[in-house]
């Protein structure tokens, strides 16, 4: 049963896409703003994504361009719902990677059509897409599911994304690009190579388990690094050590129980 995620702020709109695709078989989702959207997208993988461009936080073309970031080759078929007063930025959406475009208002046998025929094509596009994989020898593929789906026991890929829920710039941002992770009790204070800082609400331990042991490690009760980005290490009085962070150059202490790991690291 293929999933559609409907990201729609019309209530009445939505609601009534969701029942008729529920009704003729298809497993639907409800997201009336782009927020939540992406939350759905981050938990139940969509293998086909309705938006409306003009939503009252995320527009669809920003929408678009981060789910972009995920997965070139196998993201979700992306339609867009557009009003005919939009009809001229259509071609915006179109150059940024929507499969197809929906002029509002439009009739439940237009909205099938459009959804059958992309979900053919994609169809046919990943049978193709497979049957390469296998021939050389690579038949793994990313998924968005795999960025993070609440199971701890599956952790991120370096090269993977997490969803962070910036009021002022919500989206998908490279586990690679995480310098470090500050403990704030029940929060979490997430800091980029480019020197943005996030807030999260997940506790320390979610890191723990979910990012990848190979690049990550627990230096603190309170800090996470990421190996990658550590300039040097260097003592400190009474016995004790801290790292040098490239980029920022901030220091950051390796407390007693940690600092068999981290010589080993740079031994």
């Amino acid at each position: 049963m293929e999933k559609i995620l409907i990201i729609e702020d019309n209530v009445d709109l939505g609601g009534n896409i969701f029942l008729y695709l529920k009704e003729t078989g298809f497993n639907a989702f409800l997201a009336h703003t782009g927020e939540k959207g992406m939350k759905i997208i981050m938990e139940e993988n969509p293998d086909l994504i309705l938006c409306d461009i003009m939503l009252p936080d995320i527009n669809g073309y920003k929408l678009l361009t981060e789910l972009k970031k995920l997965d070139e080759k196998m993201m979700p078929v992306f339609i867009f719902l557009t009003a005919k007063t939009q009809r001229e930025d259509l071609r915006k959406g179109m150059n940024i990677g929507a499969d197809d475009y929906i002029t509002k208002p439009f009739t439940n046998n237009e909205l099938m059509n459009a959804i059958r025929t992309q979900l053919q094509k994609r169809k046919k596009i990943a049978e193709s897409f497979n049957r390469d994989s296998e021939e050389n020898g690579n038949g793994r593929r990313k998924s968005v599911r795999s960025m993070e789906s609440g199971e701890p026991e599956k952790r991120l890929n370096y090269e993977g994304h997490i969803f962070i829920n910036d009021k002022r710039s919500p989206g998908f941002y490279s586990v690679n690009e995480i310098q470090y992770i500050k403990s704030l009790k029940d929060y979490t204070r997430i800091y980029m190579t480019d020197g943005r800082r996030y807030i999260m609400r997940k506790p320390m331990i979610h890191w723990v388990r979910m990012l990848p042991d190979e690049q990550f490690l627990r230096i603190h009760r309170q800090t996470i690094i990421n190996l990658n980005y550590v300039s040097k290490m260097e003592p400190l009085p009474s016995n004790r050590l801290a790292v040098i962070m490239k980029h920022s150059g901030k220091r950051l202490e390796v407390s007693q129980r940690y600092h068999g790991r981290i010589k080993n690291y740079f031994s």
